[in-house]
Order: C-alpha cells, then sequence, then structure tokens
C-alpha cells in the first residue's frame, strides 16, 4: 500500500551530523503513514554518502534516490514524479521538525479541504543548533495572499501540499535556480488558499554554505522575477520567466552591493562571525561613506557580544 505523505528532501554533500538529526526528527513523527524520499543530487562526501546508506537500512520507509548534480529545482522536480504519496511534506537536509509536524497539518488539511498549502511557525538556529527566535509567518489565507507581494510568507521545509496540485502547477520553474519555492508556493496558493500553523513545528538552520549565503544576488533577482510573473498572471497575461528574469535584473532593486550585505548578514545569523567582519570589512572598503554599511557592521559586534540583544539588534 503506498504511503499517504512522501517526505520530499534532497541531499547534496549535507554533513552528517545535520543530515542524520533532519532523517531521525522525519523518522520519530507521530504520524507514520510516510515515506522518506532522500533525492541525493551527486554528492561526493563520502560521509554524506555513508548517512545516506545507513538511513535506508534504518527505517524501510525511507528510500534514497541517486541522480547526477543538477541544482535544487531539478532535484525537487524529481522528487514531485518520484513521490508515492499523495502528500508532499518538504524538508531540507539540515533542518529538523517537530514529531507531531506531519500530524498536525494533515489534520489541518483534513479539516480545510479548500487549503493547498500549509506551513508552520519556525525556529530560527545558528549553524551549530544555537536557538535565535522563532518567526511567525501569516496564518490566515487572506494575510498569506497579501504577503506574498513583500515576501514568501512560508519556510520551504516547513510546508505540506497536496502532490496533484504540485503536478497541476507545473511544478517548480526550471530557469529559478533561487527562490523557486517562492514563485511555486505563489502560483499554488493561487489555485486554492495557503495557511500556516501557529505553532512552530520546524526547525531552520542558518549555515554558511547555503544557497542564501552564496548566491544572495541571484536569489534576490528571482524574488523580482516572481513579482514580475505575478503581475502577469493577475492581468490575465501570458506568463514569460526569461522576460521576467530581464526586467528584473534591469530593476532599481538590483543592486549588488545590498545583496552582498544580505550575504554577510547570512554569515553573522549562521554564527560565522569572522566571515561575517570580512565581508561588511569588504563593503566598506568599497563604500567608507555608507551609513548602512557601518550600522551592520557595528550590529554584528552587538549581535556577537550581547546575544539577549540578538532578536532586537536584527529586527
Amino acid at each position: 500500500m503506498n504511503p499517504l505523505v512522501t517526505v520530499l528532501m534532497p541531499v547534496y554533500d549535507t554533513p552528517r551530523q545535520l543530515l542524520d538529526q533532519a532523517v531521525a526528527s522525519v523518522l520519530a513523527q507521530t504520524f507514520t503513514n510516510f515515506e522518506l524520499l532522500l533525492l541525493d543530487d551527486g554528492s561526493s562526501d563520502t560521509s554524506t554518502l555513508a548517512a545516506l546508506e545507513y538511513a535506508s537500512l534504518t527505517d524501510s520507509r525511507v528510500r534514497v534516490f541517486r541522480q547526477a548534480h543538477r541544482g535544487l529545482t531539478p532535484a525537487l522536480n524529481t522528487g514531485l514524479h518520484l513521490a508515492a504519496g499523495n502528500f508532499i511534506a518538504r524538508h531540507d537536509a539540515d533542518d529538523w521538525s517537530e514529531k507531531e509536524r506531519l500530524e498536525r497539518q494533515l489534520s489541518f488539511l483534513a479539516a480545510h479541504p479548500e487549503t493547498v498549502i500549509v506551513g508552520s511557525a519556525v525556529w530560527m538556529h545558528q549553524q551549530e543548533g544555537q536557538p535565535l527566535w522563532p518567526v511567525e509567518f501569516p496564518v490566515a489565507p487572506a494575510a498569506v495572499d497579501h504577503s506574498f507581494w513583500s515576501g514568501n510568507p512560508f519556510v520551504h521545509g516547513a510546508v505540506l501540499f497536496r502532490r496533484k496540485d504540485a503536478l497541476r502547477v507545473g511544478g517548480y520553474r526550471d530557469a529559478l535556480r533561487c527562490s523557486q519555492d517562492y514563485d511555486f508556493f505563489w502560483r499554488l496558493s493561487q489555485g486554492g488558499r495557503g495557511a500556516n500553523l501557529p505553532e512552530t513545528l520546524y526547525h531552520y538552520r542558518f549555515t554558511a554554505g547555503s544557497v542564501s549565503a552564496g548566491r544572495a544576488a541571484e536569489q534576490a533577482l528571482a524574488h523580482r522575477a516572481a513579482r514580475v510573473l505575478a503581475a502577469a498572471r493577475l492581468r490575465g497575461e501570458q506568463e514569460d520567466v526569461v522576460l521576467a528574469l530581464q526586467a528584473a535584473g534591469a530593476s532599481p532593486e538590483n543592486s549588488p552591493f545590498r545583496s552582498s550585505l544580505k550575504q554577510a548578514d547570512h554569515l553573522m545569523l549562521a554564527g560565522s562571525y569572522g566571515a561575517a567582519a570580512q565581508a561588511y570589512l569588504r563593503l566598506l572598503r568599497s563604500r567608507p561613506a555608507s551609513p548602512l554599511a557601518w550600522a551592520k557592521l557595528l550590529r554584528l559586534g552587538l549581535f556577537q557580544t550581547v546575544p539577549a540583544a540578538r532578536k532586537v539588534c536584527f529586527r
């Protein structure tokens, strides 16, 4: 009998300690009728490969699929087509979930069949697991719809949706290598309703080597392109991803300096304080009169030395 839920977890050279924690949190779920699809996107790290092998031998619900490295977006689309479950629960390989996550999200969708995607509030953590703060996201569908215009109202690894709905909208756009979830969730929500549970059911880890830190400029470009595409849908026009990316690149918002500041912020949140300081100093050398760069460097010092003030000084 097919599982009701596929937990889709793409993996690419994830450190074993983090991957083991992510897998263990899924296998400990109170809802048990699921498969854990570990989609290895061409990992070469021996510890990652060992963790995948161990997971597949530990629990019969674990299925490992390996492919040549193609990137996150193609891996996600492969996972959508390989999934055996009627529902897809996304999960990142370096995060972890509370044990009631699947049970709570499935119960919500059963009680609200008009909802096509459900996420949750999320705890943010540094790379080594130190807690930062919980983050709440829009709960009601109307608030979710409105918030898309300013940013992603979901955390990618924290969502659950129906596989048939994901395939109906065409899955993730291959042309978007970053922020593919933002565009995908927006299209998905426009075919029904989106919601978040107020409980913190997922734990998100900032890592120094993540996509958000290493490709901040491309991520910002894809965010703007998603808004261009959403505006075209609103006007009833045909969507053109190539033209949307071109328009996003020509936007006044396309600032490499600000993208680099965001990258440095991410390093700070990950706890890589030395790398963050070097990044801020490089930006100050390029723009010594920038009050924003000076403020962020000063904030780094406060963030590092006064943990109790972290949430206030970052917000």
